[in-house]
């Protein structure tokens, strides 16, 4: 790695797999396979929907997870 480079993040769930979506507040990541995932235990979501976030407003896996959750 460059020292320009930052390091990827990885999946929660995958560990072998780069992150395609990242929780700010929590500093982790989930594969493109949980984010395409429709089961609402399962998939990437926010892993702690009941406390304040900064970042929800602008944050990919509180939508999906919303959209997830209504849908269910």
């Amino acid at each position: 790695m460059d020292h320009g480079e930052l390091p990827i993040m990885k999946c929660r769930n995958h560990p072998e797999r780069d992150a395609a979506a990242l929780c700010q507040k929590l500093g982790t990541g989930f594969c493109t396979e949980c984010c395409a995932c429709r089961d609402v235990a399962e998939c990437c979501g926010c892993l702690d929907p009941q406390v304040y976030c900064t970042f929800r407003t602008q944050c990919l896996i509180w939508e999906m997870s919303r959209q997830r959750r209504n849908n269910a």
